[in-house]
């Protein structure tokens, strides 16, 4: 029994043995995972880390949480995001992310393109966008969403046109081609009904709101019956002068976000910009390995539900369905290409 014994034991170590040579020869001649298109491996968790100017609670910033959230509900990310105001404090926050880990890093701002740039080179193996800019490198690339929103504008400047009385609209906004350009598009259209014009107020820090109102003030004295504020929380304070002083007679668009509440007998329609949509088609990039560097990806208004009207029932006996229906048709000729917007 015990030379039985050995021998069963004996076989049963044999057959161990040869189990863990097949499993290592398995293991090595296993296949690699493909690598990323671009060159950029995939992290093994997906994680995404956000900059952002100005507190989550105004038009512009607010939209970028919104965005990460969805990458985290839609596609498992992890997510954190941080504000980060002062300029000397960009790249820092760039590094941070990246040295971290994190998968794809986004700038929610034009501004900070030039940090991107410097940062991205250190970190080939981390994605970065901006919403904004024309910079580029191996493993960064912007979104310009400039270009339809200045044709969504242009729109809402057509039928601000039509709405106003004094035929004087104001205009304020920052010293940023990505809050400057788009009003130039709500000029091209307010200006496109004869006798009217448009003035443009730079304010010199969008997170003053006692200075975006005291200028709303200001361009109401002149005159000026339709506002439009594209200036971070600068803007709240455009909006709280219409509230407030605006009475019956003065009115205003609502950028970037659906400001009605902000000016709930004022605000005639908003004109949000979707950046959650526009991001989340860059996170899936970056989380399928197909990220594009060495590119700006450009917004249009052909890009559906990524430049949305929304009225104001409140007003509807001003925004009345045929007011709706000339922002439709304009929007249509400028698809069509009969009205260039630039």
């Amino acid at each position: 029994m015990l030379t039985t014994s050995k021998r069963a034991w004996g076989l049963v170590v044999l057959l161990m043995t040869v189990a863990l040579m097949v499993g290592a020869c398995a293991g090595v001649n296993a296949p690699a995972a493909a690598p990323a298109e671009s060159g950029a491996p995939a992290a093994a968790v997906f994680k995404v880390g956000l900059v952002h100017p100005s507190p989550v609670t105004d038009a512009w910033s607010g939209q970028a949480p919104a965005a990460i959230e969805r990458m985290r509900d839609e596609l498992g990310a992890e997510i954190a995001n941080v504000e980060v105001a002062d300029p000397a404090g960009y790249e820092k926050a760039f590094s941070d992310f990246a040295s971290q880990g994190y998968t794809l890093v986004i700038g929610h701002g034009f501004q900070y393109q030039d940090a991107a740039a410097k940062v991205s080179p250190d970190f080939p193996n981390t994605y970065f966008t901006t919403v904004g800019g024309d910079k580029t490198t191996a493993n960064f690339a912007p979104i310009d969403l400039v270009p339809g929103y200045m044709q969504a504008l242009y729109a809402m400047g057509v039928m601000a046109g039509e709405v106003s009385k004094t035929k004087q609209a104001a205009g304020f906004t920052l010293e940023n081609p990505a809050t400057k350009l788009p009003l130039e598009g709500f000029r091209q259209g307010f200006e496109s009904i004869p006798g009217n014009t448009f003035s443009m107020i730079v304010l010199r820090d969008g997170n003053d709101i006692g200075a975006g109102k005291e200028a709303a003030l200001q361009a109401m004295a002149g005159g000026a019956d339709i506002l439009i504020a594209n200036a971070n929380l600068a803007g709240d304070g455009v909006l709280q002068a219409v509230a407030e002083e605006g009475g019956d007679t003065v009115f205003a668009i609502g950028a970037v976000g659906d400001q009605t509440s902000k000016a709930p007998q004022n605000i005639l329609a908003s004109a949000p910009l979707n950046i959650p949509q526009a991001l989340f088609a860059v996170a899936q990039a970056a989380k399928d390995g197909t990220f594009q560097g060495n590119s700006v990806r450009q917004f249009t208004v052909n890009d559906e539900g990524v430049y949305p009207f929304i009225y104001n029932p409140a007003l509807a006996d001003i925004v009345t369905p045929e007011m709706q229906a000339l922002v439709d048709e304009t929007i249509a000729k400028i698809k069509s290409g009969e009205i260039v917007v630039q």
